[in-house]
């Protein structure tokens, strides 16, 4: 971990700072600890520890409380604050962090995407059969300087731990999300080559999970999203966010497709409130904000916390030259090597076609990521991986 890291101590020495909302209207009360990504965070009903604090992982869940107990709460803090000499403070108004540096991206000429989304009865045999330190070498090969994974999509089954998102939907643990860290095991594993992670997942509720979508209080990703429920799918990606710190780069969020939920800033949830959830365990974490295919959207930034292009695109034609990005955001491009998303076929384009294409986007100060199929093993789509370390010969050997 890079900076500062706090030491790991017993409860009475933590060193973090306190919030204390009395939530009426809802009927419960909320503590916020504060700090860095070796602090518990705590968020509405529920305190999430995360993996790494070396104090406790999980979730201490919080019961509604009558006045009485709020009052008994407070008195109680008020005494631990002799120990731990908290500051009251107020998330929502605190400053906006410094803009990440996204001039690495640019350098980094071409990464790659993989869909891996198992569900079902035997999603956690499935996650428990990747090969992660095969999957890095052959990442290694292919010259890939960044690996995009989804951590899950519209079934609402996930390929990392998550206790918020589980207690919120009310299942039970590991019941959606598995019970392997698999992005972690990878960022581990590629790290050796020098291999950044990135992770993908849509801006809202999986869409197919009737359970997820009322119990995170969702609605059609076409309408603009609640208040409710990005307050709370906050949360739920503030604990993957803590939980990886800086062993994630950044982040790109599908179907974006609405942004009305989200533009009035001067709502208690909005762009800021839940960019800085998802960049509470790396301030350095690089966002990206899909609003689809057509050109005259998929260059642009939907608000000002996103730092690079979403780019999705069904061929390799798109060039920063044709669609140029707004001034301060990385221009990148994603689509697939196959004829489709994670499809087990192709490449449809040949090697040289491939690699003249990434040349002219890299000369006009682009990016290109490729999806790929990987299979539950974590096996790179044969065809597809040979054309990967066939760019890497022309484009990394300078």
């Amino acid at each position: 971990m890079k900076g500062n890291v706090p030491s790991r101590c017993p409860l009475a020495a933590w060193q973090c700072r306190v919030r204390l909302l009395n939530r009426i209207a809802l009927g419960r009360l909320s503590l916020c600890v504060l700090g860095t990504a070796q602090t518990p965070v705590v968020h509405a009903q529920n305190i999430v520890f995360p993996a790494d604090a070396g104090i406790i992982n999980g979730i201490i869940k919080v019961r509604q409380l009558n006045t009485m107990q709020i009052v008994i709460g407070g008195m109680l803090l008020g005494c631990l604050s002799i120990l731990t000499v908290p500051q009251i403070v107020n998330a929502e108004t605190q400053p906006a962090l410094p803009k990440p540096d996204s001039h690495w991206m640019k350098n980094t000429k071409y990464g790659v995407f993989f869909h891996y989304l198992p569900e079902g009865p035997d999603y956690q045999k499935a996650i428990n059969s990747f090969d992660v330190n095969a999957f890095a070498r052959e990442m290694d090969a292919s010259g890939a300087a960044y690996v995009f994974i989804t951590l899950g999509q519209n079934s609402g089954f996930y390929c990392s731990p998550n206790r918020t998102y589980e207690n919120y939907i009310g299942c039970k643990p590991n019941e959606r999300c598995s019970k392997r860290d698999l992005p972690m095991e990878l960022a581990k594993a590629m790290a050796k080559y020098h291999i950044r992670l990135m992770l993908y997942l849509p801006s809202r509720a999986p869409q197919q999970d009737s359970q997820a979508m009322e119990t995170l209080s969702d609605l059609n990703e076409q309408k603009p999203a609640p208040q409710e429920f990005t307050r709370k799918w906050s949360e739920v990606i503030r604990e993957w966010s803590l939980r990886y710190g800086d062993r994630v780069s950044g982040w790109w969020f599908d179907g974006s497709y609405n942004t009305a939920g989200w533009d009035d800033r001067d709502k208690a949830v909005n762009w800021k409130t839940w960019a800085a959830a998802y960049r509470s365990g790396n301030p350095q974490s690089l966002l990206a904000f899909n609003p689809g295919t057509d050109n005259s959207k998929a260059f642009t930034a939907l608000c000002e916390e996103q730092d690079y292009t979403a780019g999705e695109q069904n061929e390799w034609t798109a060039t920063p030259q044709q669609f140029p990005a707004p001034k301060g955001l990385q221009w990148q491009v994603l689509s697939f090597l196959g004829t489709n998303w994670g499809k087990a076929d192709g490449p449809k384009k040949s090697d040289a076609e491939m690699i003249a294409y990434i040349r002219t986007v890299n000369a006009q100060g682009g990016v290109v990521t490729m999806d790929v199929e990987v299979s539950a093993e974590g096996k790179v789509y044969p065809p597809a991986m040979k054309q990967l370390a066939a760019l890497k010969r022309a484009l990394r050997s300078r």
